[in-house]
């Protein structure tokens, strides 16, 4: 069957339109959700559930992209882990041993679907989008990332509680 290109362009539109409200759809009803998680975490956080807080510093990373530290425990709220990095990264500035090594620190807010849109609605990927704070480090070679994470290991307590800090390889 011949169709007129007035129609498959019409066709092709609406397609495309309704791919657009499709994925806008998910990508509200995704942050939605994580919002309505960040509020239950928030009303039911307790510092006494917790005997330790965990920090992993990401450490596969090449070495002009830099790397990131982050709150490593999914029932700590966003406040709570700025809090946490913010605590890490004064003590972090304040250690001549770190200070020395010449890196750079920072934080940020990051929003794994900025990068991969994409995985929304994508029930096999959208398992891993998240949303976090992260201490940012950059101008660390493996070797002075070993240092500085042996450094930050001695960081003092947060809210009474030992932060445990950690690279996995």
């Amino acid at each position: 069957m011949l169709v007129s290109s007035k129609r498959m362009t019409a066709e092709k539109d609406a397609a495309f339109k309704d791919g657009r409200e499709t994925f806008i759809a998910n990508f509200l009803a995704w942050h939605k959700i994580i919002a309505e998680k960040q509020l239950c975490l928030e009303t039911n956080y307790s510092p006494d559930s917790i005997d330790k807080f965990q920090v992993n510093v990401w450490d596969d990373y090449r070495d002009e992209e830099g790397t990131y530290a982050y709150v490593d425990m999914s029932e700590v709220p966003d406040r709570i882990c700025f809090d946490l990095l913010d605590h890490l990264l004064n003590y972090a500035k304040g250690n001549r041993e770190i200070r020395s090594t010449g890196i750079k620190l920072g934080m940020r807010f990051y929003d794994s679907s900025s990068v991969y849109p994409a995985l929304i609605g994508n029930k096999q990927g959208e398992y891993s989008l998240y949303k976090r704070w992260e201490l940012m480090i950059f101008g660390a070679d493996y070797e002075t990332l070993a240092l500085v994470v042996d450094q930050l290991k001695k960081v003092p307590p947060f809210e009474g509680k030992p932060i445990d800090v950690y690279s996995e390889s």
